[in-house]
């Protein structure tokens, strides 16, 4: 089997060394868009347009299944990212296994916190999800992140401004109860800790491992 891999940059690297490790066996093919990188500051019409490209580009690799590890191109475009894959190639969005990744590890009244790019925090795609599944009470809190994509594309991981970025992002939070805050932009495992760390006692969970688990029950290994 040739599985299919497509982000907007280097954060689906998270998904596919998950995906490697489950699937040891299977065939990988990579497409990151980092010329038209990032996504999530785009409108969604360039998203849909840039989401088209990349899958007729990766159906003509003949692929057997594509996992859209973006979580902008999910959120956005994944209905035309099927279309364009066609009705035999299974398309897996890092959404739904998000989604379902949180409600597994739900705690009743405990607030759902969601770490995205603007255009994934915008497209309230996650809060409508959940939502549907745990009821419209549910508190659903979604973060915009611009800045922290170009920061881990130029390997500022540690570095003092992102430190100090991720804390201006959070910091309001950590007056809340503790609850479970899902990263929800592939990019962002590479710098988990550095969330962990500015939400304390938060369970801090990631599109990565996310995707991996959801694959691994459609393809049993």
């Amino acid at each position: 089997m040739k599985i299919g891999v497509f982000d907007s940059g280097i954060g689906g690297m998270t998904v596919l060394k998950e995906l490697k490790l489950r699937f040891p066996k299977e065939d990988f093919f990579y497409f990151g868009d980092n010329a038209n990188l990032p996504y999530g500051t785009k409108s969604p019409d360039q998203i849909k347009h840039l989401a088209v490209s990349a899958a007729n580009y990766i159906s003509s690799q003949k692929v057997d299944a594509l996992v859209v590890a973006c979580n902008t191109a999910s959120c956005i475009a994944i209905d035309e990212i099927r279309k364009a894959m066609g009705k035999k190639t299974p398309v897996f969005s890092v959404v739904d296994a998000g989604v379902e990744s949180v409600i597994q590890n739900f705690i009743s009244s405990a607030p759902i916190l969601i770490l995205g790019t603007r255009a994934t925090v915008r497209s309230h795609m996650y809060a409508k999800l959940i939502q549907e599944k745990l009821g419209a009470g549910t508190q659903v809190i979604e973060q915009e992140c611009p800045l922290l994509v170009p920061m881990i594309e130029e390997a500022w991981i540690g570095h003092s401004i992102l430190e100090q970025t991720v804390f201006e992002y959070l910091k309001s939070y950590q007056k809340l109860p503790a609850g479970v805050a899902l990263l929800a932009c592939t990019h962002y495992p590479w710098i988990k800790s550095t969330f962990e760390k500015y939400l304390p006692g938060w369970m801090v969970f990631d599109s990565a491992i996310a995707m991996g688990e959801a694959l691994t029950l459609h393809f049993p290994v």
